[in-house]
C-alpha cells in the first residue's frame, strides 16, 4: 500500500474501529437491558468483519436491539455506521441524528454525519457537523476532514488553518505534505516546498512527497533537484513494486506514479509500460489511459 494512502487511512480506520467497539462495556455498565445488549455486542461483532453481508447482519443486531429499547443510543451510532458502508448516507444521517437527540457520542456523532453529508456532496452540512463535533472534542482526524472539505469547496485559506492546527498539535508527514497542496492551489510555491521538505525530514521514504516537490523545483527553475527528487520516486516506487510482487491489485497507484518520475524524466517507453500496468490492474482508471494515449501520439508523430 501506499505511503500517502497509509498515512490518510490510518486516522479513517482508527476512528471506524472506535466508533465499532469503545461503547459496548461502558453501555453494560450502566445496566442496558440484556437482550438489547446482547443483540449490540452481537451486531459490533459483525462491524468488525467490514464485508458487506457482515454490514447487513450487523444493521438487523442493532434494529433489534432498538426495538427492545428505543433510546439505546449505541445501537443508532453503530447502526449508523453499518448503513454509512453500505453507501446508504440518508439512513445513516437518521440514525446520527436520532443519536444527537439522546445526548450521547455526539463528538462522534456530528463528525460521522459530516462524512454522511460530505459523501452526498453536501459541504455545507458536513462542515456545521465537523465543527460541532470539535466543539464537543478536538481531534486531528475530524480537523484533517474538516480541512479536505474546505478544500473540496474551494475555501483554500481555511483548509490552510486547519492543517496549521494539525501540525501545531500533532505534527506528521502527511499533514504537511498536504498543507504542501493546499499552498499550492494558491501558486505559493516556497511556502509548499518548505512543507514537503519538512514531510520528507519526518519520512524520508515518501515517494509522493518526492513527487510533488520535483515538480515545484521545476516550476522555480530548479532542474538538477527535480531531476533528483524523480530519481528518488523511481527507486522508492520500483522497491515497494518488488516487495508486493509486481502483479498486485492495489499498486495501480505505485505504477502512475513511477509512469509520472518517469516521464518527468523523458524516459518515455518505461512510463508507457507503467501506464499500461495501471490500466491492465485498473481498467477504468482514465487518468492512466489518457497519459498512454497521450503517449503514444507522441511516439507516433
Amino acid at each position: 500500500m501506499s505511503r500517502l494512502l497509509l498515512y490518510v487511512m490510518l486516522p479513517v480506520l482508527i476512528a471506524c474501529a472506535l466508533i465499532a467497539s469503545r461503547f459496548v462495556s461502558w453501555d453494560s455498565l450502566k445496566g442496558e437491558d440484556p437482550k438489547a445488549l446482547q443483540f449490540v455486542v452481537k451486531g459490533t461483532d459483525f462491524l468488525g468483519r467490514r464485508t458487506d453481508p457482515d454490514n447487513r447482519k450487523a444493521i438487523s443486531a442493532f434494529t433489534r436491539a432498538i426495538e427492545i429499547n428505543s433510546e439505546y443510543a449505541e445501537a443508532y451510532v453503530k447502526r449508523g455506521l453499518a448503513h454509512y458502508r453500505l453507501g446508504e448516507y440518508l439512513k445513516a444521517i437518521d440514525d446520527y441524528t436520532q443519536t444527537l437527540s439522546l445526548n450521547r457520542y455526539a463528538a462522534d456523532a456530528y463528525y460521522s454525519r459530516g462524512d454522511a453529508h460530505r459523501s452526498l456532496g453536501d459541504y455545507q452540512h458536513a462542515l456545521a457537523d465537523y465543527t460541532a463535533s470539535l466543539e464537543k472534542r478536538w481531534a486531528g482526524f475530524v480537523t484533517w476532514k474538516r480541512a479536505e472539505t474546505y478544500l473540496e469547496m474551494g475555501d483554500t485559506q481555511r483548509a490552510l488553518a486547519d492543517y496549521g492546527a494539525v501540525i501545531e498539535r500533532k505534527p506528521g508527514a502527511a499533514a504537511y505534505y498536504y498543507r504542501s497542496v493546499a499552498y499550492g492551489r494558491l501558486g505559493e510555491d516556497r511556502p509548499a516546498l518548505a512543507d514537503l521538505d519538512k514531510a520528507i525530514e519526518i519520512e524520508p521514504a515518501f515517494a509522493e512527497a518526492y513527487l510533488r516537490r520535483g515538480e515545484i523545483h521545476l516550476r522555480l527553475n530548479q532542474p538538477d533537484a527535480a531531476e533528483s527528487d524523480y530519481q528518488k520516486v523511481v527507486q522508492l516506487s520500483t522497491d515497494e513494486i518488488r516487495g508486493w510482487g509486481e502483479a498486485h491489485p492495489t499498486l495501480g497507484p505505485v505504477y502512475f506514479r513511477r509512469a509520472s518520475a518517469y516521464e518527468r524524466l523523458g524516459r518515455y517507453n518505461e512510463a508507457l509500460a507503467d501506464y499500461e500496468k495501471v490500466i491492465a490492474l485498473q481498467p477504468g482508471s482514465e487518468m492512466a489511459q489518457k497519459a498512454a494515449g497521450e503517449l503514444n501520439i507522441e511516439f507516433n508523430k
